[in-house]
């Protein structure tokens, strides 16, 4: 008959086991974020295409730092924003606006074929003006990359306006 094996020696593998897994993990954790594309406001992924595609969409964001957009709400060191992302009118990609008016300093909302501010001013998805004597919404560059529409919220498009 065997002797039974005692407990401690149960103990001290499952420790040198814990401690080799966590040793790994620490060797291999910087390697994973040397690899990794940076994650800031120049590469930010908003939204899935497949979901941008189905229409425009209002969405709610955290920025990693303030960039004196329109209508950006600053807490601590992060600054909050309303963007509008829609399929471009022309088909190819997506447009991305501050969903904040120029004209009249307040948010700007969702109607059936058009963005309205709170004092009826109004734009297309792309954000551009329906009176041509109001300036466009904010717009910014955005591409798509693995499936997302990226955007670039450090560098605002320049106004087209008349």
């Amino acid at each position: 008959m065997r002797a039974p094996v005692p407990l401690a020696r149960y103990g001290l593998v499952i420790a040198l086991a814990i401690g080799g897994l966590l040793l790994v993990t620490l060797l291999v954790r910087p390697f994973i974020f040397t690899f990794s594309e940076a994650r800031d406001d120049t590469r930010y992924p908003l939204i899935a295409t497949a979901e941008a595609d189905a229409g425009p969409r209002l969405l709610e964001i955290v920025l990693n730092e303030p960039h004196g957009l329109l209508g950006e709400r600053v807490r601590d060191e992060a600054a909050g924003l309303r963007v509008v992302v829609a399929p471009r009118s022309a088909g190819d990609g997506h447009t991305v606006v501050s969903a904040w008016s120029p004209v009249n300093d307040c948010g700007v909302t969702l109607a059936a074929d058009r963005l309205v501010d709170c004092e009826g001013t109004a734009w297309t998805f792309d954000g551009v003006p329906l009176d041509p004597t109001d300036p466009p919404l904010q717009r910014f560059p955005a591409t798509e990359r693995n499936g997302a529409v990226v955007v670039d919220f450090t560098r605002p498009e320049p106004s087209t306006a008349p």
